[in-house]
């Protein structure tokens, strides 16, 4: 059965997005395939216009290389050094003598640092990934975003084992780095108020398809009230789609 149904997007280099809706409406697929994580089922998906499951294997992936994800759970060895977690994001764009000493002897670890310390935790490069909290994993999961080369940085979930402080100074960073990159952001979020107060466009969906995208004032309480009630309680579909409708059209240009 599919998860998103009439999805039709385009991101622009450097767009900002925040993705909103009730848990199941689709926003991790959706990041997942603009990931290039799962091929659609139907429709079509542009990266630098061109469709990526129409490529090469190799070639797919030097462009997943552009891409970052950073999902709810990152998941980091748990015996590894958190540098070495970090700088794992720049292995793509290294020759396999460089990645290997990263392994054992992390060059890059400076700006792994720096990462760290935009996320509040200046003191934690040398740790294993083992002792850290929930909250610290995950922002090492975004320290990653910070220290990769990818032109498009998918963020799902990106706060929620964060504090509200250490939430709006974590999103601070990621909105910075990635505009200072010149790197298109798309993040989605269980806080709305953040999503409203920070993103220049938001995307809501609800059961798959999306039911709003603009600007954050055209959000009312009605729209939110809409988007997480039950999904259950969805009217029913007028009628059945003569063909399948495309899953998400994303341009990165």
């Amino acid at each position: 059965m599919p998860v998103l149904r009439g999805v039709g997007l385009a991101l622009a280099a450097g767009e900002q997005v925040a993705l909103i809706g009730a848990s199941g409406a689709g926003k991790t697929t959706l990041l997942s395939a603009l990931a290039l994580m799962q091929a659609p089922l139907a429709g079509r998906l542009q990266l630098d216009g061109r469709d990526p499951w129409a490529l090469q294997r190799r070639e797919r992936q030097r462009l997943r290389a552009t891409l970052a994800l950073a999902p709810q759970q990152p998941p980091l060895p748990p015996r590894q050094r958190v540098a070495v977690a970090v700088l794992a994001a720049r292995l793509p764009g290294m020759s396999l003598a460089r990645s290997l000493r990263t392994l054992w002897s992390p060059p890059d670890a400076p700006l792994a640092q720096a990462a760290l310390e935009q996320l509040d935790l200046p003191d934690k490069l040398w740790l294993r990934v083992d002792r850290l909290s929930g909250g610290e994993r995950q922002r090492v999961g975004l320290a990653r975003l910070l220290v990769s080369e990818a032109r498009l940085w998918l963020a799902d979930e990106p706060l929620a084992a964060l504090d509200p402080t250490r939430a709006e100074r974590a999103l601070a960073a990621l909105q910075r780095n990635a505009q200072e990159r010149g790197a298109a952001l798309v993040c989605s979020l269980h806080q709305v108020d953040l999503a409203l107060k920070h993103f220049p466009r938001v995307i809501a969906l609800r059961a798959g398809r999306v039911v709003y995208d603009g600007a954050p004032t055209g959000i009312d309480g009605d729209l939110l009230d809409e988007l997480y009630r039950s999904q259950h309680d969805a009217p029913p579909e007028v009628a059945p789609l003569p063909q399948p409708v495309p899953l998400p059209q994303a341009m990165c240009r």
